[in-house]
């Protein structure tokens, strides 16, 4: 059995009051995931006791931040099952797909091209490749999504392969109907046709361990923040053969081996990416989130988060008026009450000390397909209760109330 309560013991905000003097009921993990103590303790400890840039000094400190460093690495690339010199650091999903896009993206496509991006994307996946394409005169596809579920359209997707199809972008868990699409199949599909595929990862790397080897996808970009870790931490994974023929994405120190008035060399991936300062503290509290992570019994947390998901979805549907989009299946559900804006049910939410999401969650376009302006967004986490979601469902058939 997967004990909640000690795994709330490891999230120090879990416990005191918010300012409206109720106990935090924090349900917009989508957003971003709560720290474990011992993520904000490494990251206190990198700055009280041995703080330095990394690479090249030869103290004590400098070794000891290089060492963190490159041990984060090593530890994330294990627990995607994939080598070390196939991560690379950045800030954030964002981050990452705007470096694909710049780096892979400038170099292998060309006019006439297709990237095919599904039609629930984050703006993060979406923006990038729309303003890519325009500039060199490639098209988007948008791959469709079919049911009342609003699950992408896997039939019609292996439709859309033609010979200037080169690139797939799509995402692994939605951040706004909870849907999880088949990587593996999605990456299948894509190599079969000659395509590369590139995963966002932000809303999954904290639902369990992800193997990228199996998936075989060809580029993954997640975000520390929504797996337990630092705001400003990040990877973006790519196959070291694709990498090493990539141009960077950023220039200046740390990723050049050598530079004169007439050439520049630069290092092989993943320095090459890594230009400047990184965030150290950042990337070794992500190292540290990652090792938070290995060490949750998974067999027993997915189905705990399993049976809440199912419990959280047929309690809302007890609220009149409740308009659900999505399957939830990832935990994450997005809805309306009728006649009601969304951004008002957050606001009587938030007077009770119950922390959820609302707006159009950084994807307009699938919010036109829903017909909605935006929706209330609850984003379940392994360290959320049953009684947690009862007292969020008993506020939510109050919401009328106040509006008469």
């Amino acid at each position: 059995m997967f004990d909640v309560d000690r795994f709330r013991s490891y999230f120090p905000i879990l416990g005191p009051p918010v300012r409206s003097g109720e106990r935090l009921v924090y349900v917009d993990n989508a957003a971003t995931t709560q720290k474990p103590t011992g993520v904000i303790d490494s990251i206190c400890d990198f700055y009280r006791s041995y703080n330095s840039n990394v690479n090249y000094g030869m103290y004590d400190f400098a070794v000891r931040a290089t060492e963190a460093y490159e041990s984060a690495r090593l530890r994330i690339a294990q627990y995607l099952n994939v080598s070390q010199r196939e991560i690379v650091f950045t800030y954030g999903a964002t981050d990452g797909m705007n470096m694909l896009a710049t780096s892979y993206g400038k170099k292998f496509l060309a006019a006439g091209d297709e990237v095919l991006v599904g039609a629930a994307e984050h703006h993060s996946s979406y923006l990038p490749w729309k303003n890519l394409c325009s500039d060199i005169g490639a098209t988007v596809k948008i791959i469709p999504l079919r049911g009342e579920r609003y699950e992408l359209d896997t039939d019609f997707y292996r439709s859309m392969f033609g010979k200037r199809t080169k690139l797939v972008v799509i995402q692994h868990i939605g951040n706004v109907l909870g849907n999880v699409n088949d990587i593996k199949l999605l990456s299948k599909m894509a190599h079969e046709n000659g395509a590369r595929i590139v995963v966002d990862g932000a809303a999954s790397l904290a639902h369990g361990p992800i193997d990228l080897r199996d998936i075989d996808c060809d580029f993954f970009v997640t975000s520390g923040h929504k797996a337990f870790g630092p705001s400003g931490s990040g990877l973006m994974f790519g196959k070291y053969d694709l990498l090493k023929d990539m141009p960077p994405f950023r220039t200046g120190g740390r990723m050049v081996n050598e530079v004169s008035f007439e050439n520049v060399a630069y290092k092989l991936p993943p320095e090459r990416f890594e230009a400047g300062t990184p965030d150290i503290a950042a990337v070794i509290g992500f190292g540290e989130s990652i090792k938070f992570l290995s060490e949750i019994k998974w067999s027993s947390a997915k189905q705990y988060l399993a049976n809440l998901s199912r419990y959280c979805r047929c309690r809302l549907l007890e609220v009149e008026d409740l308009v659900l989009y999505g399957s939830g299946e990832a935990g994450i559900f997005s809805f309306n009450i009728l006649n009601i804006h969304c951004h008002d049910v957050a606001t009587i939410l938030a007077k009770h000390g119950i922390a959820i999401r609302a707006g159009h969650h950084c994807a307009q376009p699938l919010m036109n397909l829903l017909g909605a302006i935006g929706t209330a967004r609850i984003s379940l986490c392994l360290y959320n209760t049953t009684e947690e979601v009862d007292f969020l469902v008993d506020i939510l058939k109050t919401c009328k109330d106040y509006f008469g």
